[in-house]
């Protein structure tokens, strides 16, 4: 039984590995052809990570004023991928809380981002979804 619980605690970590570099590649590969957000570009509308991965970069340059400005919760990434790969280790009940906790955050800073933004990173603008896009390619020609 504990063999099992080995492989299946190992295979788990395989997957949440195999998960984040996946979304690397594909990010990746999407902001080499100008897709910076795949949500933004299909909707229109910023998703609850836009300006992450600038918050990240400006936290490189040890900018840190500048990286809470893209991204409040930039800080919170390297945490809750710790606490992914260590669910095994953590009591099922303090994992949920951690994990519900994050979320919660994230989403009251996306809601209060998109109600008080003034700025570029987070905007609302379903006009300039990608059926809107299409549709004005269309007409113009």
């Amino acid at each position: 039984m504990d063999n099992k619980r080995i492989n299946k605690r190992k295979n788990e970590r395989k997957e949440l590995i195999c998960a984040v570099t996946a979304v690397v590649v594909l990010y990746t590969a999407m902001e080499s052809i100008g897709i910076t957000c795949p949500i933004k570009f299909i909707t229109g509308i910023s998703c609850a990570g836009c300006g992450m991965s600038r918050a990240w970069m400006a936290f490189l340059h040890l900018d840190i004023a500048k990286a809470f400005t893209y991204h409040p919760l930039f800080w919170l990434v390297p945490i809750a991928v710790i606490v992914l790969l260590c669910k095994s280790k953590i009591n099922i009940k303090i994992y949920k809380i951690i994990i519900f906790t994050i979320i919660i955050m994230f989403a009251i800073v996306y809601m209060c981002r998109l109600i008080w933004s003034g700025d570029d990173v987070v905007v609302f603008e379903p006009q300039n979804n990608i059926l809107f896009r299409i549709i004005r390619v269309i007409k113009s020609k």
